[in-house]
């Protein structure tokens, strides 16, 4: 039980310090580059570094899964 809480601190501080990360620069950088930047992307920062991560998180496993079929399955 302490591991699933610790593990989950870690996931929401990590989410919130990306999120302020990428507040700061996107408000710290001339309008121009920062819409090259974060074009497309609302105004929920939060929710959209959290939908970021769950793809990159996806992506990775799915790579990985395809590794491990091809080694232990196709002998």
């Amino acid at each position: 039980m302490k591991k699933l809480f610790y593990l989950s601190l870690g996931v929401a501080i990590g989410v919130i310090m990306v999120s302020k990360a990428r507040a700061y620069v996107k408000s710290s950088l001339p309008n121009k580059a920062s819409s090259f930047l974060f074009s497309g992307e609302d105004e929920n920062l939060p929710a959209s570094t959290l939908q970021a991560l769950i793809a990159e998180f996806s992506c990775a496993m799915e790579e990985k899964e395809k590794q491990l079929a091809d080694k232990f399955l196709n002998r």
